[in-house]
């Protein structure tokens, strides 16, 4: 009988276990998600502002909007095609913490 509960016992825990790791790997993927949405977010509201400006010739920096804690965002046009100034492509880089989460890219022209 005591080797039965030492058994049973022994069961619980192995089961135990699995049920949390496999919380834990659920939730550190709703928290991966959760981060790529929000910087899906950061960098779309980037680039809309980014194209309601008015056009900057490349290279340029364009200034950050504000983002959530531990997000940072960075916006810049670099030429698309050497010394050729009327064609940028617009690369928006989101961090958090410092790591790069998501970078988006664009093709912006200068109006004649």
């Amino acid at each position: 009988m005591m080797v039965e509960a030492l058994i049973a016992i022994s069961v619980f825990t192995l089961l135990g276990a699995a049920v949390l790791s496999g919380s834990t790997a659920t939730r550190s993927a709703s928290t991966r998600a959760e981060h790529a949405a929000v910087a899906e977010n950061i960098a779309r509201n980037q680039l809309e502002t980014i194209l309601a400006a008015p056009y900057q010739d490349p290279p340029y920096s364009y200034t950050p909007i504000s983002t959530p804690p531990g997000y940072a965002v960075t916006a810049d046009a670099l030429e698309l095609v050497v010394n050729d100034t009327n064609v940028a492509t617009i690369v928006v880089i989101v961090t958090l913490k410092g790591e790069p989460v998501l970078t988006l890219g664009s093709v912006r022209t200068k109006a004649p």
